[in-house]
């Protein structure tokens, strides 16, 4: 009797075992299947959406990266057709807004990704204002913008296209030389630049479109 109960209590202390090592294997073998970019854990994500539509891109790339993440709120009322147009009118006349944070604590980010909504061929304004308000000395800046329009549509046209058409690809040309300019004069390092295009789209080909800023990042972010 008393050897039947040992090697049932064996056999108890067996399942035991095997249960733990499958609960161990559920919650660690994604890690391996999925790992973190390197250099993840030193990058922050900041972003700002009037929309959502750029949320949707600033969370697509923090579950992929496994990076920090931080949302600029702008206490003045952006919605609708009227918070469209005072947006463009703020952006097109270089304004600047209260934010939260105002102030940032970047001591242990060195590669930032900043996603914002482009506003009149210029950075939204709560992201402009956030370069106003604060230094990048020393970091790593990706830009991602969103925007209904293809800022880069222009760029196949020649110098023998018509002239509106090289106009306008000097003038956007201009603005994205504009928007690196900013992150170099509050210190950072521009080190390059994503456009996604949203006009139409639902959120699940936004984040199909995300993941191919999500390829070029890995490009990009400093490996270490």
């Amino acid at each position: 009797m008393q050897y039947g109960a040992s090697v049932r209590e064996d056999r108890k202390d067996g399942y035991k075992r095997m249960l733990l090592l499958g609960i161990t294997m559920l919650f660690v073998l994604p890690t391996f299947l999925c790992p973190v970019a390197s250099g993840a854990e030193e990058t922050l994500i900041i972003y700002y959406s009037r929309t959502g539509k750029t949320r949707i891109v600033a969370e697509t790339l923090q579950k992929n990266l496994g990076a920090d993440m931080l949302a600029i709120e702008d206490p003045k009322d952006r919605s609708g057709a009227w918070g469209y147009m005072k947006s463009a009118y703020d952006a097109f006349t270089h304004k600047h807004t209260p934010i939260q944070p105002a102030e940032l604590d970047l001591a242990n980010h060195s590669f930032i990704i900043i996603a914002t909504p482009i506003w009149s061929w210029n950075l939204s304004t709560p992201i402009h204002t956030l370069f106003e308000k604060n230094r990048f000395d020393g970091k790593k800046i990706v830009l991602i913008t969103t925007a209904n329009i293809h800022i880069m549509k222009y760029e196949e046209y020649g110098d023998d296209a018509p002239f509106i058409k090289r106009f306008l690809k000097d003038y956007l040309r201009g603005k994205r030389a504009a928007a690196a300019a900013e992150v170099e004069k509050s210190g950072g390092e521009f080190i390059g630049h994503y456009h996604i295009t949203t006009k139409e789209k639902t959120d699940r080909e936004i984040i199909e479109e995300t993941m191919k800023a999500y390829e070029y990042v890995l490009k990009t972010i400093p490996q270490q």
